[in-house]
Order: C-alpha cells, then structure tokens, then sequence
C-alpha cells in the first residue's frame, strides 16, 4: 500500500521490532527512501537511513518524525508511539502519502484502537489512516530432536476446541480420530533437557476494513470491534497459537502462558 499506518503491538520482549524490521526487508528497494527513528537502533540494514532518538538533546520520535517530513519519505518506521504527539505526527503523515509502521504497547489489535482514541486522537483521521494492525507474542517451540508425538485423550481434545473458540472451530477441519496426534516436550541434549529449543510468533490481525473503520469512527467499545474484526475473519493470538500446536510447533501450555483470549 502507498500510504496508510501499520502498527505492531505487544509486551516489551515480544519482537515487535523484528517483525517491523522483516516487514521493512521486504519493502526495502533503492529507488525506495525509508526513514526509521529508534530507541535504540537495534537492528541494521544497508539502504535504510537510521537515527537514534535523543530525549537529552531534545532529538524525540515526535521531533525526528517532524524532520523526516521535510526530505520526502516514502516510508517511515517510528520505534514508539510513546506518546499523543508521536501517534498524531505518525496518523498526519500516513494521510499525506507516507507509509507509517510503528509499535504501541497494547494487549491486542482491537485494544490498540481504544487506547490511541484515549491518547486523544481524532478517530475520522485514525480511521482513514488504518490499514492493519498485529498484536504479537513469542513463545517457544518444541525441540525437533525428541519432541514427542501422542494421540490427546478425548478431554484434551475438549479442552483445545474451548480454547479456539465452538463457534469458530469449524475453521481447524479438526476432529477427535484416531490417527489425531500431537506433540509434547521430552528433553534431550539438544534443548539441554528443556523440551524447547527456539522460539516463533503468534499473531493476529485486524485488518482496516469499511466496517471496522465505521465503528472507529462512532468510537465502539472495543469489544464490538473485536467482533467486527473476527467477522471479518481475524484470527485471535490464541487461535493462531493452537494452529502452531496442531502444527506440532509449539505446545498449549506456552501458548496459554502469553494469550488470554
């Protein structure tokens, strides 16, 4: 997309800036001129202009950003949106032709909407700024040299379509056969006696559709948000997680430990 804000959103810890960073990579062409302010800059690629924000110097995001608008950016990565200033500055510049990625510290995606409109920003601007929003976690995956495959007892089973969600579990195409395995951690040499070795992401994404704008725009609650955005087919973190475990990546006991819902 040209123009429009993208924001990552999540714990500290949770690699939100990883994510933006790949999404840069991918982006990231000479003939592109991509701008990012960092607190620090932990990451480095060839072609893009990096600065690290200095609050003692008076160099804030909202500052940087206000500099990288005078040499005509196509892309602008903020580190943080910290504050109603830096949200502000980032919503203009996405509605002036720029593509704007930043994080937020948010629970989720449709959380991230209620707790900008508490910042203060206006929620028409916010509304035709939005193009996606990620909420992201990192849990750890099982390790490939003795994960351990088993069939789930019928309780386990039970208890994982709760988990997903009854009305959404037609979506797995999943049912308790017996040819049904899944994987838990064992331990080895490998993982040094863990049964994890690595980590991935577990994401969902609300993406800025009509509907979802209309209902920024009339500032909804966020639960009916929520609502909209999984009528409009968004995968919830915890969904995603018990895909990765019916994938054999990770277990339910980490993906419990980072989601709620």
């Amino acid at each position: 997309m040209p123009y429009g804000i993208v924001l990552v959103v999540g714990p500290t810890g949770s690699g939100k800036t990883t994510t933006l960073h790949a999404a840069l990579t991918q982006i990231n062409r000479p003939e592109s001129k991509i701008l990012t302010a960092e607190d620090p800059v932990e990451i480095t690629q060839m072609g893009l202009r990096q600065v690290q924000v200095q609050s003692k110097i008076g160099l804030s995001f909202a500052t940087a950003m206000r500099a990288f608008l005078r040499h005509d950016p196509d892309v602008i990565m903020v580190g943080e949106m910290r504050d109603e200033e830096t949200a502000r500055i980032g919503i203009e510049a996405s509605l002036t032709g720029h593509l704007v990625l930043s994080t937020l510290h948010t629970n989720s995606a449709p959380e991230t909407v209620t707790r900008l409109l508490d910042m203060g920003i206006d929620p028409f601007n916010l509304a035709d700024a939005l193009l996606g929003i990620v909420a992201q976690r990192l849990v750890r995956t099982l390790c490939t040299s003795c994960k351990q495959a088993y069939h789930p007892t019928e309780q386990q089973f039970h208890s994982l379509i709760m988990d997903y969600g009854e009305a959404d579990s037609h979506r797995l195409n999943l049912s308790h056969r017996p040819d049904l395995t899944l994987n838990r951690k064992r331990g080895c040499e490998t993982c040094n006696h863990t049964g994890y070795y690595g980590r991935t992401a577990i994401q969902e994404l609300m993406v800025g559709t009509d509907q979802i704008k209309r209902l920024i725009q009339m500032r909804r609650p966020t639960e009916e948000i929520r609502k909209q955005a999984k009528k409009d087919k968004m995968v919830t973190l915890k969904q995603d997680g018990i895909k990765k475990v019916i994938q054999g990546l990770t277990d339910i006991t980490e993906v419990r430990k980072v989601c709620i819902r």
